[in-house]
């Protein structure tokens, strides 16, 4: 376990995306960025209805990883992905965990937080 802030306090968040798969870091673009593009076919849809179904098993495989791990999560869905937010554990903590159970920087997107407890800056 990580040692214990004694001057701030870490929020840690855990966005998994439903229509992405981490193309932004390779500059790449996700079905969904391309739909308008071209002509709509049906094995083209086909095609995003199988990247979608990966997303949102994928998705769902972290978040239940994430909640076996630790119990204390608030979780907030928005309409392009879902939200795991905790204070009670350091990412430093988790991302270990995920890589050892085989996900990856693809599977979701990590912002941190902190917050002062006291004192100034």
């Amino acid at each position: 376990m990580s040692k214990v802030k004694e001057t701030c306090i870490q929020a840690a968040c855990f966005f998994l995306p439903f229509f992405e798969n981490g193309e932004w870091r390779t500059k790449g673009k996700s079905p969904w960025k391309t739909v308008r593009e071209g002509e709509m076919t049906p094995e083209r849809l086909r095609e995003l209805g199988e990247y979608t179904e990966h997303r949102l098993n994928r998705n769902a495989e972290v978040m239940e990883f994430l909640m076996s791990i630790h119990d204390q999560w608030s979780v907030v869905t928005k309409k392009d992905g879902v939200f795991l937010e905790t204070t009670t554990m350091d990412y430093e903590d988790i991302l270990p965990k995920l890589q050892e159970a085989g996900f990856t920087r693809d599977d979701f997107v990590l912002y941190s937080e902190y917050t002062r407890k006291w004192g100034m800056i």
